[in-house]
């Protein structure tokens, strides 16, 4: 009887055990979560940052209008390579479409078809043109405006101005043997003369500097005047 409770015991110990180490094995409740697989590591699975946007270089021509000492403006349109030249002289021009490789252009003047290559360089506000018939021209970037907007006074024109300014002013009505000549200066003003041929000398009756924008200036004893004033 004794050795039969004994045993009872016994069994009952081998079955508290076996239950425990059930209890502690990996598929017990106290399991722990799996961790993260390293492919989804916060670190790989960010998003790669943004590469910085490479910087623009300036555009050579810049859009608007440029004064060339070759006797024209330049009118460089927005967003293109085209734009058309006037002639300081008597405002005409021609369209033109140009291409550019690094330092070196070609310029279609007026027809598509023709070619005038040159070598470009810049330097601030001025360009050169070294063109392949081996002259050398100079840009200067004088307004924003395109041909739409920027207005000038040809020469023509301001010598037409000058005589009409010169017969209110003083007063003189017949202005028939009367003539005028523009020329402009480096400092891009344009100097007019009202003269009379007389044949072996000119007979001045006035000079007027003015500027080619607007047609206000001085005559020659530094007054001002304003030969597009009315017109």
């Amino acid at each position: 009887m004794i050795k039969s409770r004994y045993l009872t015991g016994l069994l009952g110990l081998s079955l508290s055990l076996t239950v425990l180490l059930a209890a502690c094995g990996p598929g017990g409740a106290g399991t722990p979560t799996p961790s993260a697989s390293p492919s989804a590591s916060p670190e790989d699975t960010a998003a790669p940052s943004a590469s910085p946007a490479p910087s623009e270089e300036p555009a050579l021509f810049t859009p608007g209008t440029w004064l060339s000492d070759g006797g024209q403006y330049y009118f460089i349109d927005e967003g293109g390579a085209t734009g058309r030249t006037a002639s300081l002289e008597d405002g005409t021009g021609v369209g033109f479409s140009y291409t550019l490789n690094g330092a070196e252009a070609d310029f279609a003047m007026g027809a598509a078809d023709s070619s005038s290559p040159c070598t470009v360089s810049r330097d601030g506000d001025t360009i050169t043109l070294e063109w392949e018939d081996g002259t050398t021209e100079h840009l200067t970037y004088v307004s924003a405006q395109g041909s739409d907007a920027f207005r000038f006074y040809s020469n023509q024109e301001l010598a037409d101005l000058a005589l009409a300014y010169y017969k209110e002013q003083s007063g003189v009505q017949d202005i028939g043997n009367l003539t005028a000549a523009a020329q402009a200066n480096e400092d891009g003003s344009v100097t007019i003369q009202v003269y009379e041929n007389l044949g072996d000398h000119n007979s001045t009756a006035a000079w007027y500097t003015v500027d080619r924008t607007t047609g206000a200036g001085t005559d020659e004893s530094g007054g001002e005047v304003a030969l597009a004033q009315g017109q």
